[in-house]
């Protein structure tokens, strides 16, 4: 029989440049990288969001001072305003928040209620910063509090983080780790502000107020920014990577193969 007469071989199928298992991968590469990109770009978002905060506050700290009445004021709108209020000092519900420090110094928050002049309402005055005396642990800081009617210059705060603490202080508790308003107001069967007046000014009562200025995170959320967009980088880094290396493989496969046929 003639050669001529047999069929021409078929060449065989040219192998694909992405195998399905690397493409479902370049996907899932590709999704990961958008993800991490858009969850940067929120994080840059947030902190802008918080610098325009800090100006804001700033403004309030700097703005004509408002007066603290028996009514209670919009908190939000308000946070961090410069406020006066007048009234009485309850000196016998004063409370020591304990393990507050002021230059790697240990010592007590002095928080008292102040009884708002024609009303009954109170409003918690964080005070300032007294040093702890640890040759007796239990003795308390002698602190001047104005007798009589007195004006206290502040401004409007939140109250006391609460920090961590094995059991909850005694509702009576003069030294303590935390303060709960709503609790402490039930305790003594008052009515309290939701918020506190950071007391600003001089020294004279022997406390200090050089309180820490408000932080509202903005550096943390460049940090976290960073951190994705890092992520992002990395994944487009590999993936250029591993596709480069997968066509360069290819590139070698087909001329091995045209040098052998």
């Amino acid at each position: 029989m003639s050669t001529s007469m047999l069929p021409p071989l078929k060449s065989p199928a040219p192998e694909p440049l992405l195998k399905t298992r690397e493409i479902v991968t370049l996907i899932l590469a590709l999704a990961l990288i958008v993800a991490t990109a858009l969850l940067g770009r929120w994080q840059l978002h947030r902190a802008e969001y918080k610098k325009a905060l800090t100006a804001r506050i700033a403004e309030r700290m700097q703005a004509t001072p408002i007066i603290q009445t028996g009514h209670a004021l919009d908190f939000k709108p308000n946070e961090w305003r410069h406020v006066i209020a007048r009234g009485e000092y309850a000196t016998g519900w004063t409370i020591y928040l304990q393990n507050r420090q002021h230059n790697d110094q240990p010592g007590f928050w002095v928080l008292t209620p102040l009884h708002i002049t024609g009303s009954q309402i109170y409003v918690m005055v964080m005070r300032g910063w007294v040093p702890r005396n640890f040759d007796a642990i239990n003795l308390l800081p002698k602190v001047k509090t104005p007798q009589g009617m007195t004006q206290v210059d502040g401004r409007i705060a939140p109250a006391p983080s609460q920090w961590f603490s094995f059991a909850p202080d005694p509702p009576g508790a003069v030294i303590r780790q935390n303060v709960e308003l709503a609790q402490f107001a039930k305790y003594h069967n008052i009515k309290m502000l939701p918020y506190v007046i950071q007391e600003m000014g001089g020294e004279k009562d022997g406390l200090v107020r050089n309180w820490p200025q408000p932080d509202v995170g903005m550096y943390t959320n460049y940090g976290y920014a960073f951190q994705w967009y890092a992520m992002t980088a990395l994944g487009l880094g590999l993936t250029i990577y591993f596709l480069g290396k997968r066509v360069r493989d290819r590139s070698r496969s087909l001329t091995r193969k045209e040098l052998h046929s």
